[in-house]
């Protein structure tokens, strides 16, 4: 099947599901639930197949009636990796909402989201990219608002809504710029690779446009403002596909506009220095956050720092030194980290649908592992690959992405690009640790210690079918971990056209054991990949000579801890007495240790950051303090042009009188000045 087929059997299959569903609504069968699971598993089965048809040669040129421009359905970059992901996310999805009463509610907004990636993943050309992105806002947005109702869905929805427009508006306003440049007539398409001689100026603007546009979906520091709102309020399923398959779709839409114009070095120094922000912030932000979904929503916003970082790493070093592999190894890092967080997060965000039913706080929770069963079992796996745990997706990804930093580059200007590499690097490992706090605080909140809550009843244990649904996206997780001997080559194989480097990544130590000496007395040689070309654990690019100078830098970050704790403690007042001591009830077993208690050196640490204000509480005799933390972007960027769209949306309706005399004159007012202008121009 060539991609115009796939496209119109898409657009066929998502008419027949909702024409079906509402047929069978009207008539008052109880089959919608049957029918709605039944296509979304053959849609979540048409993914997977379509995997095999998107290649070049199914490319199709798509005729349109005059003076509308031709389409081309070509696929995406790593098109093929995105629709087997997207298919695995979905027939977990589909399988969660057999135990759930709303599954039907929920089913009517997965649907059109999995006909719209279907065409997404077609959409190799400029306005067919346009078109399908905006499809996949609107059906995000009716997935987010259908799902519940509630005032907080909605104040989510609206924020979604408005920013995903606004991206909409800067990928046309992009698209329209660049039609009469490179167009000879509107017939022409903007397909990707095809145009060539883009200047670097409106090359640097058309990307920070694309990029805003699609990292409104993505994660962008600072247009992700709606993900910390919308994920938590949303069914976990719902929330895992927001935050792992969206995420993924936008980075090969931005890959797609990169190709089309070439942008040089500016615009990746502005993703590099927004996805630093962006990590760093939802970092912060997840580790003191109280509500085990929002935790999980902000460590979405480090993860895609994190990506971001990489991909603007990738174009800097392919600038300023082609032939380095650390290009290769951004980009493969970016990639790695998609795929194992798409899985990964997943299960958690749908394992929350499973605990809520004792508690939405991580205080209220606690010692889940019981009543549990496998639930457990598989949120430990997917936690510890988000925080890195060896051989795991999440440590080869950040791995990659700090060994690119540190691999050296030719002197000149790739040496000063390595000189400001090695200060993102510093943020990026900041980063990293928060984010395996926020994760370590996370499980052992919800599962580990006592029962701070309702106590779990035995015979509570999850369905087969939810343990299976959660089961599934961790083969995501496998093939980013311990698969990556095998992936990366794959990966590497259908990114050549975006690669300067043609060095290999993988440590080929089995084949030279010399080519790692350092590593093979720590145990390099001894990470057997059957089959591949080398190690699990180590890239060639490992600069590291001394094996042992990971152990003295913790030892210096650790004498710099205590420094700056002596330097700032005095004369601050400080109390020194356990955390969970200052509160209101009385000192025991299910108060001994609080996720409060936990991250309060972190508040301290970072009191500026978060805006930290601290007011005293008298109850019952106790004398304690209770903090309260700024959220910054929304209260000090988004609070302030929320207010100025209020003070203009109550002027505008001023002048909405309904009077058609007024209306007339409005009109004739504006048309006098068009001409004047004419006149004057």
């Amino acid at each position: 099947m060539s991609g115009s087929d796939w496209i119109l059997t898409w657009t066929v299959y998502l008419v027949v599901v909702l024409a079906g569903g509402a047929t069978l609504w009207r008539s008052g069968s109880r089959g919608v639930h049957v029918w709605l699971s039944v296509s979304g598993l053959v849609g979540s089965l048409g993914l997977l197949a379509m995997s095999f048809f998107l290649v070049p040669q199914y490319a199709r040129r798509i005729p349109l009636p005059a003076p509308w421009p031709a389409l081309v359905a070509s696929p995406l970059p790593l098109a093929r990796l995105w629709s087997v992901v997207a298919g695995l996310l979905f027939f977990a999805a589909i399988l969660l909402t057999f135990s759930r009463r709303d599954g039907h509610r929920i089913l009517y907004a997965l649907l059109p989201l999995l006909s719209g990636v279907g065409v997404f993943l077609w959409s190799g050309d400029g306005l067919l990219l346009l078109i399908s992105w905006e499809f996949i806002s609107a059906v995000t947005y009716l997935g987010l608002v259908t799902t519940r109702r509630s005032r907080p869905v909605w104040n989510a929805g609206w924020a979604l809504l408005a920013l995903s427009e606004l991206g909409g508006m800067m990928l046309l306003v992009a698209l329209v710029w660049l039609m009469p440049i490179h167009a000879k007539s509107l017939q022409d398409t903007l397909a990707v690779h095809q145009l060539s001689g883009v200047p670097a100026s409106l090359g640097n603007v058309i990307m920070v446009l694309a990029v805003i546009a699609f990292g409104v979906k993505a994660g962008l520091f600072p247009v992700m403002i709606w993900m910390p709102m919308a994920e938590p309020e949303a069914p976990g399923m719902v929330a895992g596909i927001f935050s792992g398959l969206l995420t993924a779709l936008a980075f090969s839409g931005i890959l797609a506009v990169e190709a089309m114009v070439g942008a040089s070095l500016a615009w990746a120094v502005v993703l590099v220095v927004l996805g630093v922000l962006g990590a760093l912030s939802g970092a912060l932000y997840s580790i003191v956050s109280r509500h085990a979904k929002r935790v999980l929503a902000y460590s979405t916003l480090e993860i895609l720092g994190l990506v971001f970082t990489s991909l603007g790493i990738w174009r800097i070093v392919s600038l300023t030194t082609p032939q380095n592999v650390a290009s290769t190894m951004a980009l493969d890092a970016a990639v790695v980290l998609l795929v194992m967080h798409a899985g990964a997060k997943f299960v958690l965000f749908a394992a929350t649908d499973f605990t809520g039913r004792w508690g939405q706080t991580l205080d209220r929770l606690g010692g889940l592992v019981p009543g549990s069963g496998w639930v457990a079992w598989l949120a430990l796996l997917a936690t510890a690959t988000l925080g890195a745990f060896p051989p795991l997706g999440g440590f080869v990804g950040e791995w990659l992405l700090l060994e690119g930093i540190l691999k050296p580059m030719r002197e000149g200007t790739g040496a000063a690009a390595h000189l400001g590499l090695m200060v993102v690097g510093a943020g990026l490992a900041l980063t990293v640790a928060i984010g395996v706090a926020a994760y370590l605080r996370w499980y052992g909140f919800i599962f580990l210690g006592v029962h701070r809550g309702i106590k779990p009843v035995s015979g509570e244990h999850p369905l087969r079918s939810f343990v299976i649904a959660l089961a599934i996206p961790l083969v995501l997780v496998a093939v980013a971990g311990p698969g990556v001997p095998w992936f990366l080559p794959w990966i590497n194989h259908a990114l050549v056209p975006y690669l300067t480097s043609r060095s290999p990544v993988v440590a080929p130590t089995f084949i030279n054991p010399q080519s790692a000496a350092p590593l093979v007395p720590i145990g390099a040689n001894l990470v057997p990949a059957p089959g591949a070309h080398g190690t699990v654990f180590f890239p060639q690019a490992f600069n590291v000579g001394n094996p042992y100078v990971l152990f003295w830098m913790a030892i210096a970050l650790t004498l710099v801890v205590a420094l700056i704790r002596k330097l700032f403690r005095r004369g601050t007042g400080v109390r020194l007495v356990s955390p969970w001591n200052g509160g209101a009830e009385p000192f025991a077993a299910r108060t001994s240790w609080s996720a409060e208690g936990f991250v309060h050196p972190l508040r301290l640490a970072f009191a500026k950051f978060y805006g930290l204000s601290r007011t005293r509480t008298h109850t019952e005799g106790a004398h304690f303090y209770r903090h309260t933390i700024i959220n910054r972007l929304e209260q000090q960027v988004y609070g302030p042009l929320v207010a100025v769209g209020r003070w203009a949306s109550s002027h505008i309706r001023r002048i909405q009188s309904g009077r058609l005399n007024q209306y007339v004159t409005y009109v004739w007012i504006f048309v006098v000045i068009g001409i004047v202008v004419g006149v004057w121009r």
